[in-house]
């Protein structure tokens, strides 16, 4: 049976504006589809998306007997530094060594680390609101953006001065996770990947002669079995918690009070109405701030009935599957009591997200201090334009 083709709008303004009665259309026409211009094999279906993300039958990393196009090596060769801050990302190894990288990370990421940030994001939180121009702001870049940046830059041990940077680099470094990037946006993040590489790189030498109550310190630090990570296992593992953990969380925070005002759902004393817990994993199940993976087939193999050829390449759209009819009853719908809260934002397996403790304190404590307020849209926000990471330029708010 052949797999439908089609022409994937990602780049159309009204589909990235609301992706979602497209992908319904999608989830009902077939399990898998062919996108003509990526050809990725797309995966729409929560099912089918979860099996993936279990499946030992499917890699994010390239499998070893895969040979390069003329056109991927020489993305490699043009954007050196880039590559290397992916070259140790956990989102892109497996087997042995992801194993053996995430089992050291973890241990210096351990969730009674994490718990110790809780007052000075409670603390961050409140200044950030208590210092805005609440008749009009910005609630990303006055509030969402400070405020994670901040969180990530204690846990990390990096000093204040730098944030604005760290922003800068990640803000041009995700553009690259996209399904199709520009030759600018490549060029603007592998120079901010250079610049990050290089900054991390000198931080960790600092950490190693005086090493401090910080993750950066305890990445240098850290063993397992003799073993030890090394310089660049260190700076991809920063670099990716700053990309993955800071941006999905802005963009849940813009999202998420965004679906609220759009759903005529009152932010004020929402979280005594319900568990924040809840509401953190709806809000989240309802407009995913990562829409999609990609994925590596192993082995020739069948998923929906239709035949997955080896070393082909599948993308599951993860914001699709947290759609799912066949899963969730009126999934259209914001319910903070839906007995399943399963998701797959937060990925599955092996490749579960490290830092999802992290990111729901953020969100607890965020959203914890933002429905004290009614908060209400000034105007009608407009999105990034890219469909993999989803979110908003700006937001204009008042309190």
């Amino acid at each position: 049976m052949k797999i439908p083709e089609i022409n994937f709008p990602n780049n159309d303004k009204n589909f990235i504006h609301d992706p979602y009665p497209y992908l319904s259309d999608l989830r009902e026409a077939s399990p898998l589809h062919i996108d003509t211009n990526s050809n990725l094999t797309l995966i729409p279906r929560f099912d089918d998306v979860k099996h993936v993300q279990t499946s030992k039958l499917f890699s994010s990393s390239d499998p070893k007997d895969v040979m390069m196009s003329d056109k991927e090596g020489s993305d490699k060769d043009n954007y050196e530094y880039f590559w290397r801050t992916e070259e140790f990302s956990l989102l892109n190894l497996e087997g042995q060594l992801h194993g053996d990288l995430r089992g050291l990370v973890a241990k210096a990421f351990l969730n009674r680390q994490v718990q110790e940030l809780r007052p000075f994001m409670e603390k961050k939180s409140k200044e950030l609101l208590n210092t805005l121009n609440k008749d009009r702001f910005d609630l990303l870049k006055d509030y969402a953006q400070p405020y994670s940046i901040s969180v990530i830059g204690e846990l990390l041990g990096v000093p204040e001065d730098q944030y604005d940077n760290f922003l800068y680099w990640s803000n041009c470094i995700v553009k690259m996770y996209d399904l199709n990037v520009s030759s600018d946006d490549a060029l603007e993040a592998e120079q901010a990947a250079k610049e990050f590489y290089y900054y991390i790189s000198n931080l960790i030498d600092e950490k190693k002669l005086q090493p401090k109550n910080d993750m950066i310190s305890r990445l240098s630090q850290v063993t397992e079995n003799n073993q030890k990570l090394t310089k660049d296992q260190i700076i991809c593992t920063v670099i990716l918690l700053l990309n993955a953990g800071h941006e999905a969380t802005v963009n849940t925070i813009g999202n998420s009070i965004v679906a609220l005002n759009r759903n005529n759902i009152k932010t004020k004393n929402l979280n005594q109405k319900f568990d924040v817990k809840d509401i953190i994993e709806e809000l989240i199940r309802w407009d995913s701030p990562l829409q999609f993976f990609q994925r590596w087939v192993l082995e020739d193999t069948e998923l929906a009935g239709y035949k997955l050829e080896k070393n082909s390449k599948i993308a599951i759209l993860l914001g699709s599957a947290n759609r799912d009819r066949k899963v969730y009853n009126s999934p259209e719908k914001i319910n903070f009591e839906r007995k399943n809260l399963n998701h797959t934002s937060f990925g599955g397996g092996v490749h579960f997200c490290l830092g999802a403790h992290l990111a729901r304190l953020e969100l607890e404590v965020s959203f914890g201090n933002l429905f004290q307020h009614e908060i209400d849209l000034l105007d009608d926000p407009e999105r990034t334009g890219a469909f993999g990471i989803r979110g908003f330029k700006k937001i204009l708010v008042r309190i």
